[in-house]
C-alpha cells in the first residue's frame, strides 16, 4: 500500500478495538434526556470525499451525537459506492448514528439540523468543458476560477435555490454549510435570493493557516489570522501568536515562505513586496501567462484525471466486494491520487504527503465538521468562512459575501471587522466582486445578456470579445444546463 493509503488507513480506522460485525441494520445509541437529535444531510452525498466526512462525523460523535445522516443524490451508482464505503467505515465502529441514502430530494431534508451541499451540476463531464474552452482561446481553464468558474455557477446556481427552498420547507431551521464551488458566489447567489441561515465553506484557508502554524512551530490554536478577501481571492495580513504578529518573522525568511507552500506557487520575492501571504489561487492572477502554458502543454485536464480516479475506484471498490474483501484500501489509494494532483499541471510539482501537512483527512469535510461543530456549542469558535460582509471589509457593500475570520456559534457567523483592504488587493478584489455580483445577478434575472457582460467583467478575461466568444463555446457544448438563460 502506497504511504498516502497507510495514512488514510489510520485515519479511516474507527474501530474501538475490533470489528463490531453490527449487522446493516443500524445501531445506534440512546440519546440522553434532553439532547436534541442532530440530523446531518448530505446534498451531493455520492461525491468522491463523502466518505471522509463520515470518517469524521465518526471521529467527533462524541462532541456531535449525531443520529442520523442522509445522503442524497441524483447519481445512484455514485450514491451506492458511498454508500458501500461508508457502511464499511460504519462497521468498524459499532454504527454510532443511522445512515440512509436516497436519489429523491423528497424527504431527503425531513428534520435536519445541517445540510452540507456539494452538488456537482453536470458532473465531471461538465467540469471537463469548464476546464477544457478557456483553454483554446488563452485563458486559465479551472473549475472555480475565471470563465470556468463563470459557467460552473451559472449551471448551478438554479439548481441550487431551488434546492435550498426545498430545505426550507422541510427543515426551516437548518443551516445550510455550502461547499459548493464557486464557493463564495454560491453563498452569495444563495443570500441573494434571501437565505439567511447560510454559511460558505472552504477548505483552502484553513489549510494555509496549518501549514503557517507548522512552520512556527506552534499549535494550530495558538495561531490567529487576519485573513480577508473573497473566496479563492484572500490573503493573509497578520499572523497573530501571544499577542506578537509573527508575519514579518515569516516575510523576512526564503525558507519559511517556501515551505508554507510546499509547491513553487510564488517565489519569494514576491511574496516579501507584496506584503502578504496569498491564498495559492493566486497564482491564476498573479502568474496566468505561465499557468496557461502548463495546462495547454499538458493533453488532459485535471478533471480528465480525476474523472479516471472516480472510474477506476467504483470498477475496484466494487469488485473488492463481489470477493468479500474490504473496500478501503482502494478507496484510500485513490483520495490519495485524487489529492497529490491538485495544481500539479500549474506548478509542475505533485504533492507528497509531507506537502499536505498530514492533513490529508482535511479538505471539505474538516472545515464543515468544524462549523457544524461550532454551532452546536454555546461557546463561539473563530473560523475563516464566507459570510455576508456586514462591514467587515469597509471597501464593500454589506450585502457581499466574504472570506474573513467570523465567531460561529449557534446563531450563525459573525465577521470581525478587518477593516479596508490592502492598497495592492484592493482593485483586484473590487474587480473580482463586481464580477461576482453581475452574475449571480444574471443568474437570477434568467438573461444570457446579462451573463455574458457579466464574465467579460472578470480581470482573467482579456477583452469583451473573447468573454463573448467562450461564452459562446460554454452554451454550445453545456446545452440545456445553460438554456434557463433568455
Amino acid at each position: 500500500m502506497s504511504a498516502g493509503g497507510q495514512y488514510l488507513r489510520r485515519l479511516l480506522d474507527t474501530r474501538a478495538g475490533r470489528d463490531t460485525g453490527v449487522p446493516d441494520a443500524a445501531r445506534v445509541p440512546d440519546r440522553p434526556p434532553g439532547r436534541v437529535a442532530v440530523i446531518v444531510a448530505v446534498a451531493g452525498g455520492g461525491g468522491m470525499r463523502t466518505p471522509l466526512m463520515i470518517s469524521g462525523l465518526i471521529e467527533r460523535r462524541a462532541r456531535l451525537a449525531v443520529e442520523r445522516v442522509v445522503l442524497y443524490d441524483t447519481d445512484p451508482d455514485a450514491l451506492h459506492l458511498v454508500k458501500t464505503l461508508a457502511d464499511a467505515l460504519l462497521v468498524r465502529s459499532g454504527r454510532p448514528f443511522a445512515l440512509q441514502t436516497t436519489t429523491s430530494p423528497a424527504g431527503a431534508f425531513d428534520g435536519a439540523s445541517f445540510v452540507i451541499t456539494s452538488v456537482r451540476v453536470g458532473g465531471l463531464a461538465g467540469r471537463i468543458i469548464d476546464e477544457q474552452v478557456p483553454l483554446a482561446y488563452g485563458v486559465v481553464g479551472q473549475e472555480t476560477t475565471g470563465p470556468g468558474g463563470w459557467a460552473m455557477a451559472l449551471r448551478t446556481i438554479p439548481v441550487l435555490t431551488d434546492l435550498v427552498a426545498r430545505v426550507r420547507r422541510r427543515a426551516p431551521e437548518a443551516w445550510v454549510i455550502n461547499f459548493t464551488n464557486p464557493a463564495g458566489l454560491i453563498t452569495q447567489a444563495l443570500t441573494a435570493s434571501g437565505e439567511t441561515r447560510v454559511v460558505g465553506i472552504c477548505d483552502s484557508p484553513p489549510a494555509l493557516g496549518r501549514k503557517i502554524a507548522a512552520q512556527l512551530r506552534v499549535p494550530e490554536s495558538a495561531v490567529r489570522l487576519d485573513y480577508l478577501g473573497l473566496n479563492h481571492l484572500g490573503w493573509v495580513r497578520a499572523v497573530w501568536t501571544d499577542g506578537a504578529d509573527r508575519l514579518p518573522e515569516i516575510l523576512s525568511s526564503d525558507d519559511a515562505i517556501r515551505a508554507i507552500y510546499g509547491r513553487p506557487l510564488f517565489e519569494p520575492g514576491e511574496v516579501r513586496r507584496l506584503g502578504l501571504l496569498p491564498n495559492e489561487y493566486l497564482q491564476y492572477y498573479y502568474h496566468h501567462d505561465e499557468v496557461v502554458g502548463r495546462l495547454r502543454a499538458t493533453p488532459r485536464t485535471r478533471a480528465e484525471d480525476v474523472a479516471d480516479v472516480a472510474a477506476r475506484l467504483k470498477t475496484s471498490a466494487l469488485e473488492a466486494v463481489t470477493r468479500g474483501e474490504d473496500p478501503l484500501p482502494v478507496y484510500e489509494a485513490a483520495i490519495f491520487a485524487r489529492r497529490s494532483s491538485y495544481m500539479a499541471t500549474e506548478t509542475g510539482q505533485r504533492r507528497d504527503l509531507a506537502m499536505m501537512g498530514g492533513h490529508v483527512e482535511g479538505g471539505y469535510a474538516r472545515a464543515a465538521l468544524d462549523v457544524i461543530e461550532a454551532m452546536l456549542h454555546p461557546q463561539s469558535r473563530e473560523l475563516i468562512v464566507n459570510t455576508v460582509n456586514q462591514g467587515a471589509i469597509a471597501d464593500l457593500d454589506d450585502a457581499d459575501v466574504v472570506e474573513v475570520p467570523s465567531r460561529v456559534g449557534p446563531d450563525g457567523a459573525h465577521p470581525r471587522s478587518m477593516g479596508g483592504l490592502p492598497v495592492a488587493v484592493r482593485d483586484l478584489v473590487l474587480r473580482v466582486k463586481a464580477y461576482e455580483r453581475a452574475t449571480v445577478a444574471a443568474a437570477l434575472h434568467r438573461s444570457w445578456r446579462e451573463a455574458v457582460a457579466a464574465l467579460a467583467l472578470h480581470p482573467l478575461v482579456p477583452s469583451p470579445e473573447v468573454g463573448e466568444r467562450i461564452a459562446g463555446e460554454y452554451r454550445r457544448r453545456h446545452g440545456p444546463s445553460l438554456g434557463y438563460l433568455g
